[in-house]
């Protein structure tokens, strides 16, 4: 008969796997004899990390609470859950955030434009506008306003645009201010993005730098190149 769970070894602990044909309950059961056996054959004075690969099944947290009940105690400790499939939410979730939103709109004084993952704008950022993204912002269009990608914290996020107009970009917590006057007149409609180096200092580069740059720009699902 086919063992409803496996054990492993592993330097930190233990590895329980979970088989997906096999029933919840025969699950328990096998962690519970696993157990005493365990408590058995191991000589330890330190508390032990199991490390619960599900495969194919997602745990609810009902079930990984008994789960825990049976395990948790005061030598043996969960360390986390694995599973190689995801809830129909956070795929969408993740769906979400690999693909740039599009906004074709203009953000007025005083407006905020907020956006999950990348955001792609076609059209203007007035003065005292506010474009913001967890992830890069692409502006087709006048940036007069404040850009502010990775705001949750992404300092890999880049701000795209032509920066022929005063402006301000935050990237993370980092801020820089584009005057007019920056960069040679002649390439005043040359398109630029910023970024923050290795030095955690931000930037502003032409755009054939991007692929050296942020060579991960574009490799995603929904990339823009």
């Amino acid at each position: 008969m086919n063992n409803a769970v496996t054990l492993k070894g592993r330097k930190e602990g233990f590895q329980l796997i979970l088989h997906s044909s096999a029933s919840f309950e025969k699950i328990l059961e096998e962690i519970k004899e696993l157990k005493v056996q365990l408590k058995n054959d191991t000589q330890t004075g330190h508390e032990l990390n199991f490390y619960v690969k599900t495969g194919n099944r997602e745990l609810t947290d009902s079930e990984k609470k008994q789960i825990e009940d049976i395990i948790v105690d005061d030598h043996f400790s969960i360390s986390s859950f694995q599973s190689d499939v995801i809830s129909i939410e956070d795929a969408l979730k993740l769906h979400q955030a690999s693909r740039p939103r599009l906004e074709v709109r203009t953000v007025r004084s005083g407006q905020i434009l907020d956006a999950q993952g990348d955001l792609l704008l076609i059209g203007e950022v007035h003065p005292g506008g506010t474009v913001r993204a967890t992830g890069s912002i692409f502006v087709i269009g006048e940036l007069k306003g404040i850009a502010h990608a990775g705001f949750s914290g992404n300092e890999s996020a880049i701000v795209l645009a032509n920066f022929r107009h005063n402006a301000q970009v935050r990237i993370g917590g980092n801020v820089h201010v584009i005057e007019k006057s920056e960069g040679n007149s002649e390439q005043s409609d040359e398109i630029k993005f910023v970024c923050v180096n290795d030095l955690h200092i931000i930037e502003v580069s032409p755009l054939h730098d991007l692929k050296t740059i942020r060579p991960e720009i574009g490799k995603h699902s929904g990339g823009l190149f």
